[in-house]
């Protein structure tokens, strides 16, 4: 063994001989140190948010791809002092690149069972699953292929992040105001965030997010010979990146997802997210409904819930997609439709081509807009409030475990569209709901059953042509509706088309609330596709730690607990303020930055040169997070715009409380980069002990946050301690 890492030192230091000169630049180092900040913060979205649209595990599991970029990251930090080669991060880069888009049909179809293998269970909603009668043996072998497949993207990621980390390390120790350095680092990682915002925004493919990539990393470190064979990389990337528009598909990023276009003819269409089948174009326009008359006469998920409703005025549809309700409810006399819609691309898309028109009726109003941020806000009143085939499954918004309409499907949500009823007014909410996950409807059914104090009605509506199916759950706070649907018609509609799961709401998961929004999750509990990655990341950090890391110091220890203290308090910041101002791709970047911005802060603060207690501002950091947990900030009367910004001001107190210890830990540290490392290392605990609020809720991580800022705040009074014993024994010892 020690052969075998003897010869793959060797043949690094060849590369690295080759490749590049003995030392980095040490001229403008705050200019080097701003420009390594952005590649390195620019790079770790990236990745995030292009392998999540690959590979399916990382988009259920998003907090996956952070936590394992922080620990390259950090792990690069604590290496600083070694030789630092740029072009390794462009290497592993290319090769996740090739492994991820490697065109081979079999390869493709391993990736998109990937996550159903890892989970090899179905207490959580998981696409892409396997067959039941595979053989034990054969599903043993999957399962350990899934592993070591998911290792190896796993150290990919890390591989990038690692010299990226040596950089910034090597610019912090190398500058000599560590306060001005942490500064222009945050600074840096802030234009990262936005560069990545705006190429987003631009509706650009990753071809165009890798190329810039490329081009940061190759600026940090200048070398003829670094840049040419990053130019190499960079093409072989670009050709397997290539998601080519043909006449079969067409291929879109929107700031949330890939979205890839198929026709059907018929001037119907196909639209797979993330390469999963999500949602379809439909045509039921006169001339269509000629040359098929049987689809006139057969009922389907998008005309058929019109039915039950007394009044079809005035109609919200949250979760519109490209236009099929929104044409339904036109069809169906609607004189006024609110179409809310998240994905400003799906939306574009709908519009254009969509052959009913529907976006472009006078009629439709469309908003570009979260669901749940839309009914916070809104103050009209409505006949028909539709809950759309919005079930996100693989669509993100943030950097936590949060999908996009977790919000959408909680007890809170449910009873707020609730109150936005007229008298007579239903809601009709429609789910995917298939076996082997059939709980979801059990939720769905006591969910309702427990707001409108009634049974749901509840009925499946089977897929017709490209018109998807759909469990149907209708519920009003009119008795009408029971009376409506026990008529000969609706009563032998719903009698011939039962929901796959029993109506009984015995046994059933628990109801989500906003504070456990896991609508995607059967139980209070961590599922079990999230234990085996975590188990796997875990495995990983502890030999790669251990190496490099100086947990024999409590001063390291100090800066690990700060760092899973802050992770924790930027996921609950980020979740909680996209409750209030909805979770989308601007809400989450506003946020990220006003939170960089606020350790900006407190370096300013901390440079002002006054005596910093750092006991005091432990106290007063814990104290705020034990505030805001124990506040009820849900029984607040204003409006949830009010609400949010008073979120900002309590959260920005225990942020700058934060900011203001570590910048002064730091000041007082002798070597910055194994400080920072260790603070790195500490967030991916931290990302880690995330997982606990599928347990105990998203508040219970205000508590785990306060718990490890003690702890930081433990080490360092036993630091101090430590370092006076030290000079009281150097002061005692006699000259000779």
């Amino acid at each position: 063994m020690e052969l075998k890492f003897s010869r793959w030192q060797l043949w690094v230091e060849r590369l690295n001989s080759i490749l590049i000169p003995e030392e980095c630049p040490t001229k403008n180092v705050l200019l080097s140190l701003f420009l390594a900040s952005v590649a390195t913060l620019y790079a770790e979205i990236m990745l995030i948010r292009w392998i999540s649209t690959e590979v399916r595990i990382f988009a259920y599991f998003q907090n996956l791809a952070l936590i394992t970029c922080f620990l390259g990251f950090g792990l690069g930090c604590y290496l600083s002092s070694h030789r630092k080669n740029a072009i390794f991060s462009l290497i592993a880069m290319t090769a996740l690149v090739v492994l991820v888009k490697a065109p081979f049909e079999n390869w493709k179809q391993f990736l998109s069972m990937h996550s159903s293998l890892l989970a090899l269970s179905a207490d959580a909603v998981i696409w892409g699953g396997f067959s039941k009668d595979v053989s034990v043996f054969n599903m043993i072998l999957s399962f350990a292929a899934s592993i070591v497949v998911m290792a190896v993207f796993l150290a990919l990621l890390i591989g990038i992040m690692v010299p990226l980390g040596q950089l910034v390390g090597f610019y912090l120790d190398l500058s000599g105001n560590a306060i001005r350095a942490y500064s222009v680092n945050l600074v840096g990682s802030v234009a990262g965030l936005w560069t990545l915002a705006i190429l987003s925004f631009l509706w650009l493919p990753p071809g165009c997010w890798f190329g810039l990539s490329f081009l940061l990393i190759l600026i940090i470190q200048p070398s003829p010979r670094v840049a040419l064979t990053g130019l190499v990389l960079l093409g072989i990337s670009l050709v397997f990146l290539r998601d080519g528009q043909t006449d079969k598909q067409q291929t879109y990023w929107s700031p949330y997802q890939k979205l890839q276009v198929e026709p059907l003819g018929e001037q119907m269409y196909n639209i797979y997210t993330n390469n999963t089948g999500y949602m379809t174009i439909s045509n039921l326009t006169p001339q269509v409904l000629a040359r098929y008359p049987k689809v006139a006469q057969t009922q389907n998920s998008y005309d058929t819930p019109f039915l039950f409703a007394l009044n079809r005025d005035r109609v919200l549809i949250l979760g519109a997609g490209a236009g099929n309700d929104a044409a339904a409810a036109l069809r169906n006399g609607a004189d006024r439709v609110d179409a809310v819609e998240i994905d400003p691309v799906i939306h574009y898309l709908g519009r254009g081509l969509h052959p009913e028109r529907p976006y472009g009726a006078s009629k439709v109003k469309m908003t570009i807009q979260d669901a749940r941020a839309f009914l916070s806000r809104t103050k009209e009143r409505y006949d028909i409030i539709l809950f759309a085939l919005l079930d996100s499954h693989t669509q993100f918004s943030n950097l936590s475990n949060m999908r996009i309409d977790n919000y959408v499907y909680t007890e809170e949500a449910l009873r707020k569209a609730q109150q936005l009823l007229t008298p007579q007014g239903i809601i009709i909410l429609k789910f995917h709901v298939i076996p082997p996950w059939t709980w979801m409807g059990q939720r769905f059914y006591d969910m309702l059953e427990n707001i409108f104090s009634r049974k749901p009605i509840v009925f499946f509506a089977p897929q017709l042509g490209p018109m998807l199916s759909a469990t149907v759950f209708i519920a009003s706070n009119d008795p009408g509706l029971w009376v409506r649907a026990a008529s000969s018609d609706l009563a032998t509609l719903v009698a011939k088309n039962p929901p796959f799961f029993p109506l009984d709401t015995q046994g059933g998961p628990p109801p989500t609330t906003d504070d456990w929004p896991y609508v995607y999750h059967q139980n209070r509990s961590i599922p079990h596709a999230y234990l085996i990655v975590s188990l796997i990341l875990t495995i990983m950090i502890v030999p790669l730690v251990r190496r490099t890391a100086e947990f024999s110091q409590i001063a390291t220890w100090r800066f690990f607990f700060l760092g899973a203290g802050f992770l924790l308090l930027e996921t609950q910041i980020v979740s909680r303020l996209a409750l209030y101002f909805g979770t989308t791709w601007i809400v989450t970047s506003l946020v990220i930055t006003a939170i960089l911005l606020m350790l900006v802060l407190a370096n300013f603060f901390v440079a002002t040169g006054r005596r910093i207690h750092l006991g005091l501002y432990s106290f007063l950091l814990v104290v705020s997070l034990l505030a805001n947990y124990l506040f009820p900030w849900e029984q607040l009367t204003f409006s949830g715009r009010t609400v949010g910004l008073l979120l900002v001001v309590a959260y920005s107190l225990p942020i700058f409380f934060a900011g203001v210890i570590f910048t002064e830990s730091l000041r007082h540290c002798a070597r910055k980069s194994s400080a920072f490392g260790a603070n790195i290392v500490g967030a991916v605990a931290g990302g880690l002990a995330q997982n606990v609020s599928f347990i105990l809720g998203m508040k219970a991580l205000l508590l785990i946050a306060a718990f490890f800022y003690a702890l930081a705040a433990l080490a360092g009074l036993l630091s101090a301690h430590q370092t006076t014993l030290t000079q009281a024994d150097q002061s005692s010892v006699s000259p000779l």
